[in-house]
């Protein structure tokens, strides 16, 4: 039977992330955007946060310097270098927040093929190598992290719900990571490893900067970190924002195609 009697539709899929006093916690790009505001906002609330990224001398203005570790995510030397640190240092990472990503309006009439597949690379095609070695690590050191929670957390888009105009590379990036994050969800927790996918919306950023059109319901990135937390906090696996933007999204996920196609090309 699918729906037993414990069956509820508003069972908490995650333990709430809680003890964050006592967290040690990766942040993978946090020089800007989301990934600086949750690991400022993380830091604010007590865990011990550490902070990877290409652009190092951004992470060193605002965080402490042993607590900086330059990685290019797409340089597969840098992220075996970065978790075999983790591991001789001790460092304890208990959950990790993936946050790269690249972004470039982009239709099919004018595209780049270059730019699509370093699009695809960055924010989607480089993430095994590191999300393995970080399982592996977390199942082999059970001891390590019997009183807590281990968490890993994607930071996705809701533009991976469903296809849309001017988005024919960034989009599939993001549908593949949640498509990843449920797979992921389903084999780990047996191992006691929780995953979190998470969706915003618009958020003010370098990357959004480079839209031409009106963004609805556009956030600042220290709310989307305020989000974020919440809903971790509260269990979830999945976490979109905002509401008011993301609740008409989850509806035309249900559309059949014909219905879609046809409402996207009066929207467009």
């Amino acid at each position: 039977m699918i729906f037993g009697r414990n069956y509820s539709p508003f069972k908490k899929l995650n333990p709430s992330f809680s003890n964050i006093r006592d967290r040690n916690i990766l942040v993978v790009g946090a020089s800007s955007g989301i990934g600086f505001s949750i690991a400022t906002l993380l830091r604010r609330n007590g865990a011990q946060v550490y902070v990877s990224a290409r652009r190092s001398n951004l992470l060193e203005k605002h965080f402490p310097k042993e607590n900086v570790f330059p990685m290019d995510v797409t340089n597969s030397e840098e992220i075996s270098s970065l978790f075999a640190k983790i591991q001789n240092t001790n460092l304890n990472i208990d959950s990790v927040f993936w946050c790269p990503g690249i972004y470039t309006p982009m239709h099919l009439n004018d595209f780049n093929v270059d730019e699509a597949e370093k699009i695809v690379l960055t924010n989607f095609s480089c993430v095994f190598h590191p999300f393995s070695l970080m399982i592996n690590y977390w199942i082999k050191n059970k001891g390590i992290f019997l009183n807590k929670s281990i968490h890993w957390v994607w930071i996705s888009s809701v533009a991976g719900y469903r296809g849309l105009p001017g988005s024919v590379a960034y989009g599939p990036s993001k549908a593949a990571m949640n498509n990843l994050a449920e797979s992921s969800y389903i084999e780990l927790k047996p191992h006691g490893i929780n995953i979190t996918l998470v969706c915003p919306g618009f958020v003010d950023s370098r990357l959004t900067k480079k839209n031409t059109f009106k963004m609805p319901a556009i956030i600042s990135p220290e709310e989307a970190a305020d989000s974020i937390l919440k809903g971790l906090k509260n269990g979830e696996f999945e976490i979109h924002f905002p509401k008011k933007f993301t609740f008409w999204l989850k509806i035309l996920n249900f559309l059949p195609f014909w219905l879609y196609f046809k409402l996207v090309k009066i929207i467009q």
